[in-house]
């Protein structure tokens, strides 16, 4: 305002620039302040969500705990169906994947893990959904298909795992050398002292055998 020579001057250019400008300014810090009501509200709304989701998933592991898979299936559905979208979604999903394969029922327990593979948060969850996948694909002999399943270049910490499932599928397709390379190779990157390091001595031995 040092540009204004009289306090007149000052006074009219304030009133002007309100009248340009004062009605957008209203509307800015309405549209702000409702925005702020509106994200707590929505905060607030995520948070319910999460506990309603957390209780359920606690009661399906507690049933899955004591055997009664017919309440773990009807948690595990009902939080698929009212909170998919969360992390005890993909839980969810785990879970009746895992009961499927115990029923036998190979399809539906490949579409629930095919669903974690496109929808879960976490790459740790896609390499378990990924390798269960390939379990199930090698129980419906599809033996070629459970390859494919586990390719991946970002394999970190689940190397060990990989490999030994890649070995398995080799022995049931007669490749035997294709078979010790990749127990070899799980051998080496299992972390010591983990009982894996011996099942994969075991396979790596009957296969010296052969």
């Amino acid at each position: 305002m040092d540009g204004y020579r009289t306090e007149e001057e000052q006074v009219e250019a304030i009133k002007k620039w309100w009248e340009d400008n004062g009605k957008s300014i209203i509307a800015g810090v309405v549209i702000g302040i409702g925005a702020i009501f509106g994200w707590r509200a929505w905060d607030n709304h995520t948070l319910m969500q999460a506990e309603a989701a957390s209780t359920l998933y606690e009661q399906m592991i507690a049933a899955s705990r004591s055997n009664d898979t017919d309440n773990a299936r009807v948690y595990a559905d009902r939080i698929m169906a009212d909170y998919d979208s969360t992390t005890y979604g993909v839980f969810a999903a785990l879970m009746l994947a895992r009961l499927a394969a115990e029923d036998q029922d190979l399809a539906a327990a490949e579409s629930h893990l095919r669903w974690v593979l496109a929808n879960s948060p976490q790459e740790e969850f896609e390499h378990v959904a990924r390798l269960r996948l390939a379990r199930v694909l090698i129980a419906d002999n599809r033996l070629d298909e459970a390859l494919k399943t586990l390719n991946t270049t970002a394999a970190g910490e689940f190397v060990s795992r990989y490999e030994e499932l890649r070995g398995d599928i080799y022995i049931k397709q007669g490749n035997n050398e294709a078979a010790r390379q990749a127990y070899q190779k799980a051998l080496a990157n299992a972390v010591a002292g983990e009982d894996a390091q011996s099942v994969l001595q075991i396979k790596l031995d009957e296969l010296g055998r052969s």
